[in-house]
Parts: structure tokens; sequence; C-alpha cells
């Protein structure tokens, strides 16, 4: 799934599962008068398992499932009929099954020998007890329930509809607690069996699962019946459907005959163009990867007007996709679009042999999937075109999972599952980002083909069933013939992330060496963290060798250790993160980062000054390095004019922005002008169509910084002109123009309150409330905020308004104010449920502030609002800390700051 551990059972299950003893009913006896009453025989109701706190009870075990599904999307809800078919292991009584809103009308167990009656009810929210009648023999049976369940109309969970231009359509997110509200079923990513699926729905609209319809029959007037094929072994997460008035388009076969189809929303077919042009190479790419065909039997990639939580869902063979992801304007499409298109696609399909083909055993290792399909996506994106370079572009999910991994109360990768909230909590950027950066740590300290042998291996070994990490790390050590087993778990089993200090030492008549030091990074601001081992860190450098480049690597598994470096002398220089895939920060000297500036520089791969950067930036914020030594790095940055460049130069220029004084903020508005002003110019507002997506992206830097932020006069005037088009303007640049103009005419601010109505396209209705929402008068903010809860658009679309601020303290406030007034209103509208922070996130909207005065007042409200909603607590937990952070970065950069530019 795209964005934004131990196994653990608990301890009355695992009891419950274990034990043979029988739950013993006595009744009353009937008293004889004169003598004593005789004791009513036990009746032996067999295994009667307490019910579960966690996972469910082993006493039952489904190997298939068949479930037909009467799915209308006119009607508010669904009904099914299910056969579940399993193994009782013990004879029981009782049964659990997951199962939420789900309205049970009849239920029975079958077996060859006749039928037992069940009766079922629901116990709390997800889960179903369901009893017998008498006691369930050991053996296979078959549980048959009947029963009605509802859609979801206010998020994006289980069965939910979603009506487009008065078509309604439904479709299923299952992952990771959400195929109980469709099927009562065992929802536990290690109960991986065959499903048959069958869906009746009106006649005129098309049914999509993960297999093929092997047969479409009409059952009324009314009423069609799609049967599916039945599937390979599936978790019930991965388990899909779509039902609705569907646009096919035939997307070709790949190398290996495999059938890819793009299913478009109705009349969004010519938009499905490059989805369907590019689906089918993309898997070609990944099945040269793997080494191994792509496992099921057809690939549809189905579109979802809108999404909450997630992006796009891998379910096997019937990948979805938010619509805004897949379905793309032909004409007016950005590389921007299209590059993020095949990073997207690139990740979920890499989730077919990742996620699918071999599925985590347990929610802990979710970062088996995540982490694995993130380091594919940047691989495949860059043998598909090797001018997006995305083998530099994967960097930035080792700093943006560095910067997640400064707060002490991070999680770990294998985070232990203690209740339902840890798995919602486990779908972050430490499971996606710094699984992917670990993954590609490791891969080039054994070397990518050792790596990939293991891989394979383990995919080989574990096809259609599931594995743990052990198992995968266990695969790669012994692929390579290095042991990484203790060093790859250091990073697995602890949180946070080490900082490696590197002194050079030339001792007369001795070789070179780097005396070496980790330990874990704690930001200022953070409290003490817990104890830590050492981890297991690969850590190269590059260095001078009489003015050639030099190589090293060692395995630093102590707090302290020391590296030779073969240099006839002493080096000038030392870059201790050779080829940038180290995930562990650098300290740097103000002496050690002038020489590999001036020095270094031109025998620095990209990604090494990336992360050479990175780790400058870092310590400035901290008052560790002076800010004129970062900004030094700027002018060369804008020079090289790419992408990867020109963000690092932005993370440095833009890190006083929210620290300056509004007395000092249009000195800081004409210094960022004077900075980037000349190349933004050079690349104007309007994209051509020779641009490539460095050029693209590049320009959007530029014009961001310097027309919006900046408030550059030229950009302005260009940006009013080309408002009175704005539809009409390629994507690449139609937002930033929309936003700059509507900052500067009212009229136009006042014409997009009405269009907002109107716009019946999802990207421009988007970018209009971007406008809207993003101006920095206050004024005009709180008229935008009021659009959040007009009943007349969609919450789900609205709320992202919220953040859409500027980044000045007076409209932080005003967003602040907005939701304090309007809490409970916004809690009730506001989709709860999905595979993500959800409301809670809303946390961080008050912990921006950084102010010190306030801090308690903002600790207290977020605790008290937020920390109770699903996922809530560490959500606040590390909003809080964020804000701690962010108040002692003031503290060392307000002074620094009103130095610079108070002169």
């Amino acid at each position: 799934m795209w964005k934004l551990f131990a196994v653990v059972v608990v301890a009355s299950s695992l009891a419950a599962c274990a034990s043979s003893s029988s739950s013993t009913a006595a009744s009353p006896a009937t008293a004889t008068a004169g003598a004593p009453a005789a004791a009513a025989p036990a009746v032996d109701r067999g295994l009667e398992p307490p019910p579960p706190t966690l996972r469910l009870p082993r006493n039952f075990l489904p190997t298939k499932y068949e479930a037909k599904l009467a799915i209308d999307p006119a009607k508010s809800g669904f009904t099914g009929a299910i056969q579940i078919i399993g193994n009782v292991s013990e004879r029981s009584s009782l049964i659990w099954l997951h199962g939420h809103h789900l309205t049970v009308r009849h239920a029975v167990a079958r077996r060859d020998t006749g039928e037992v009656a069940l009766s079922v009810r629901p116990h709390g929210e997800d889960l179903l007890e369901i009893r017998a009648a008498r006691p369930l023999e050991r053996g296979a049976w078959t549980l048959a329930i009947d029963y009605a369940g509802e859609y979801d109309e206010r998020g994006t969970t289980g069965a939910f509809k979603q009506t487009v231009h008065d078509a309604p359509y439904v479709f299923s997110q299952f992952e990771a607690l959400y195929a109980r509200r469709v099927f009562p079923c065992f929802d536990e990513p290690d109960n991986k069996v065959p499903w048959e699926l069958t869906l009746e729905v009106p006649k005129g609209l098309l049914a999509v699962s993960n297999t093929a319809a092997g047969r479409v029959t009409s059952v009324s007037t009314t009423t069609s019946r799609f049967e599916f094929a039945v599937t390979k072994p599936l978790p019930s997460y991965l388990v899909a459907f779509g039902v609705g008035p569907f646009d096919i388009v035939p997307a070709g076969q790949t190398q290996h005959g495999t059938a890819v189809r793009v299913i478009a929303l109705k009349g969004r077919s010519g938009d499905a163009a490059y989805a369907a042009k590019t689906g089918a190479r993309i898997l070609d790419l990944l099945e040269t990867f793997f080494g191994t065909p792509y496992p099921y039997g057809k690939l549809d990639l189905l579109s979802v007007p809108i999404t909450v939580g997630f992006g796009a869902m891998e379910n096997a063979g019937l990948v979805t996709f938010t619509e805004s992801l897949i379905l793309i304007d032909p004409k007016l499409a950005s590389r921007q679009r299209e590059h993020s298109w095949i990073l997207v696609a690139a990740h979920e399909l890499a989730h077919q042999w990742f996620g699918d083909l071999v599925t985590t055993a347990w929610w802990d290792d979710i970062w088996l999937n995540e982490g694995f399909a993130t380091w594919v996506e940047s691989k495949i994106s860059a043998a598909f075109d090797p001018t997006w370079h995305d083998e530099i572009g994967e960097i930035s999910s080792r700093s943006s999972a560095l910067e997640d991994d400064r707060l002490i109360t991070a999680r770990q990768i294998r985070q232990p599952i203690k209740n339902t909230d840890d798995i919602l909590n486990a779908f972050d950027n430490i499971t996606y980002g710094k699984g992917a950066s670990v993954l590609n740590m490791f891969e080039h300290y054994v070397g990518s083909d050792a790596f990939m042998r293991g891989v394979r291996a383990y995919i080989e070994a574990h096809r259609f069933g599931n594995a743990t990490s052990d198992q995968l790390v266990a695969a790669i050590s012994e692929a390579s013939g290095k042991d990484i087993r203790a060093a790859f778990t250091s990073f697995l089993e602890q949180p946070g992330a080490p900082r490696i200090t590197a002194n050079l030492v030339c001792d007369p008549g001795q070789p070179p060496r780097v005396d070496l030091a980790q330990s874990r990074f704690v930001p200022p601001g953070a409290p003490e963290p817990p104890a830590s081992k050492p981890w297991g860190v690969p850590v190269c450098v590059a260095f001078d060798r009489a003015g050639k480049r030099g190589d090293a690597c060692t395995l630093l598994t102590a707090p302290t250790g020391s590296l030779a470096l073969d240099a006839p002398s002493c080096p000038r220089w030392v870059m201790p993160n050779a080829s940038g895939r180290g995930y562990y920060r650098n300290a740097y000297t103000p002496a050690q980062v002038t020489a590999l500036r001036d020095v270094a520089w031109p025998q620095l791969a990209q990604v090494e000054r990336n992360v050479l950067l990175f780790d400058v930036q870092q310590a400035m914020q901290a008052g560790e390095l002076p800010l004129p030594l970062a900004q030094s790095f700027v002018p060369r940055l804008i020079t090289a004019g790419d992408r990867f460049s020109l963000a690092a130069a932005m993370s440095i220029a833009l890190t006083p922005r929210d620290f300056v004084a509004d007395g000092l903020r249009a000195a800081y508005e004409a210094w960022i002008r004077k900075t980037f002003g000349p190349a933004a110019h050079r690349a104007g507002l309007l994209p051509s169509a020779r641009d490539t997506l460095d050029v693209e992206s590049s320009r959007a830097q530029l014009v961001a910084a310097v027309g919006d932020l900046g408030r550059d006069p030229v950009f302005v005037r260009e940006a009013g002109k080309l408002a009175g088009h704005w539809r009409d303007l390629p994507e690449a640049t139609r937002a930033l123009v929309l936003a700059i103009a509507a900052h500067s005419q009212p009229a136009l601010t006042e014409k997009l309150h009405k269009d907002v109505y109107t716009e019946d396209d999802r990207t421009r209705r988007g970018e209009i409330m971007y406008a809207l929402a993003s101006s920095p008068d206050v004024k005009e903010q709180r008229a935008a905020l009021e659009l959040v809860l007009d009943a007349k658009l969609d919450i789900r679309e609205t709320e992202d308004m919220l953040f859409e601020t500027a980044s000045y303290p007076a409209n932080i406030e005003v967003a602040k104010e907005f939701f304090r007034a309007h809490q409970a209103e916004l809690l009730a509208k506001i989709p709860r449920d999905g595979t993500a922070s959800g409301p809670a996130g809303f946390a961080y909207l008050f912990t921006r502030t950084c102010a010190p005065d306030k801090r308690d007042e903002i600790a207290t409200y977020v605790k008290t609002a937020f920390a109770k909603l699903e996922g809530g607590a560490r959500v606040v937990d590390q909003a809080i800390e964020s804000m701690d952070q962010c108040i002692a970065r003031r503290k060392v950069l307000e002074p620094v700051i009103q130095h610079w530019l108070g002169h």
C-alpha cells in the first residue's frame, strides 16, 4: 500500500488454543426432602476459548472461503452468504471469527455426518462469537453463514460507496483490519487460503475482482451474476472487488502473456491512456528484477474516485489507485504526474511478489511489504526512464526517514504489536522509508548480485505462503556469505538512528586511519532516550588518495572502531558515507565540511553530495555548524540545475522560514528573490513540450520560492494575466499560477469561491481549494476555511485546507482557531477509520506553532482532543515531541537569523 516485530500472541488466546480442558457447566440439582442433593452430571461442551483481545484462537482455521455478495451501489448495504471451509483442531463448542457490524441471519456448521446449528452474536466491535448447539468434533467442517452488511459512505474502508456524476460505485479496501466489515472471516495475515467469490450486481454494471470472471450469467431481468475463478492462497486483506459503470481500457500483455487492463471511471477512458501504455512494461521490468514471472492470472488497475489514509492498494490481480494517480489528462499532464504514476505503480506491482506472493506472518513485519516495495519502486523507475535518475531520488526516502527517526518516540521497524492501534501506527515512514533505506544499506554492503540472490531464494522458498524478517535476513546471509543477521536486526529492533563521528588520524610512520564512534542521534529538545545497543553499521568512507579518490568499508558493531586507509599521505578530506546508502547521520566539523566543499566536491557522486548536505542542514538547525557555511553551498546547487540539487538548496534556504520575525520577513523574502530569482526568471512560468522531468520540477521549485514565498512582482503580474484561462494551462504550472494570482487579485479570489462548487474535475477543484486556503491574508484564509464544513463539498477533499495555510504564525493561528471552534463537528464528519493516523494527525496543526510560552497549553489540548482517537496516543506523543524539538531549534536559530537579516 502506498502513502501517507516479534509475533505477539495475547496470553489468554494462547492459553485458550493450547488448552485441552473442557468448560464445565453445573446445573442446580433438584433437592429431595431429607436427602442430600445429587450432583448433576457434567456436560462436556469441549473447548470454549475466552474472548480474544488481539489474535483469534486457533481451534478453527479456515482452508478456503466461498463467498457470494449481492452488491447494488444504489442501496445502502449488501447481503452475503459465505461458506468457510476449515478444520477444527480440538473438540469445540465455541469459535471466534472477525466480523464488524455484520447482521447474521442464519448459520450452521456442516460435515458429512450432518449439520449443527450455530448461534452467532457480536462481541465488541470486531468479533463474532459462534456457539454450536453441540460440540464440533475434530476434523473438517464448513461454516455456512448468511448475513447483511453496510457500505462505508464516509470513508474508504470495507465495502465503500462513492458517487461520481450521479453514478454510484462500490469498492473495497481491506488492509489492515477491514475485510471483517464485509466477510465473517479469520482477518489475520497468516491465514492465507484460496477465495472463491461470486458477485450479484445490477445489470449494466461491471464487477471486477482478484481473478477473472469465469462465468457471467443473468439471474433475473435486473441482476447479473459474476462468478470469479478461485484465487491463489490470499490473506483476507488482499481480497478485493469493485462494482460500477466502469470503462474498460485494454493495456496489452506482458512478455509472459499476462493480460493487463485499466478499469477507469465512467467516461474517463481517455485519461487512462498513460496507465494503459505503461502498466505492462512496469510488470515486465519487475519480472526481470525478481527473476520470476508475475504470479497471478491477470492484472487489472482499478481507479477509485477518492481514498482516505492510502493512495493505492496492492490487492492481488486487482490493484486500486486513487483517481488523481491513475487518470491523467493526456493533453495537459505534467512530467511529475507521469513520474508519480510510475513510482506508485512500481510500488504496488512490486507488492505482487513482496506482500502477495510472500506475505508477512503478522503485522509486526509489515515492513517486509512496504519497505521492500519502497526499495523496489526507485529501481524500477530508474530502469523505466534512466534520465529520471531515481537511483538518486531514493536518497530522499532516507533523509525523510532519518527526520522521523530523530524522535525518541519513533517506532522501531519491527514494532511489537500489543493492540490494534499498533497495527494502524505501523503504516508510517519508519516502515516505508527507513525499511527501504536499511535494505539499500545492506544491499550495498553485501553487493547487489548477492543481495538479489538472497531475495530470490526467499521468494522461491515461501511462494504463496508467509514469512518473517528472520527468514529474509537468513536467506541474504546465506547467498552473500556474509552473516548480516545481528547487524540487520540491530536496525529492525530498536528505534532511532546512529550518528557516526569520523576523525582522521595521521600518525607519523603509520598508515592514515579514521577513528569511528557511534551513538544514537538525539537532537536538542528531545528527552533522554532509553539505553540502546550499538548498531551493526556498514560504514563506507571515501577519501583523498594523493589527488585521486579512495574507498574503504568496515562493519562498525561496537561504540568505537577504526578503519585503515590505503593512502600514501594524509588525506585532505574524508567523506564517511560513501555511496550515500548508509542509514546514519554524520557529525562534521566546519573544517571537514569546508574541505568537502572546496576540495572533494568534484569527486563526490550526486548521492554523496545529497547526504552531506542533509547532514550540514541538520547541523545548522542545531547550531552545530554556522548558517553562512550551510548557505555557501546554495549558489553551486542552483548552478547544477537538477531537481535533486535544487531540493537541497531549498532545504537550506527555507530552514529559517519558520523562525523569521515579522519585522524581518521583508528582508528574508528579498533574500529569496535575490538568491533564486535569476534562475526562476530563466525558467519562467510556462513549461514547454521539450521540458524534461528535471526542468519541469526545477521550475516548480524555483517559482514556488520566488513567486509565491518571495512575492516576486514579475511573477505576480504574469500569473495575474495567465489566471484568466488557468484551467487550460499545463498541469505543471496551473496550481502555482492560480495561487500566486489569487493572493493578489481579490476579484479572482471571489470568483474561485463560486467556481469551487461547479468545478467537476477533481484535480482542478483541489487546485482551487489550495489557492484559497494558502492565502497569507488572514481574512481570505478565514473565508476559505468556511468551505471545510460546507455540506455541498466533500470533507475528504476540504479537510486538507486546514493544513494548506502559509507558513506564517498568523495563518497557523487562524487554522487552529477554526479547528477549536468547530472541533466536535469536524471530528464527527472527518473519516476516522483507515490505515493511517486519521483525525489524530490534526495534533500537528497545533504543535507546529513551536511557541515556548504556549507549549504546555498546546500539549494539554492535543492530549485531550486527539489521544483517545484511533491510533491517537502515539501520534500525540510524537507531535508533542516534534514541538519540543522545534522550540529548541527556535532558541538556536532566532538570534542567528536576527543577526543575519538584521544587518
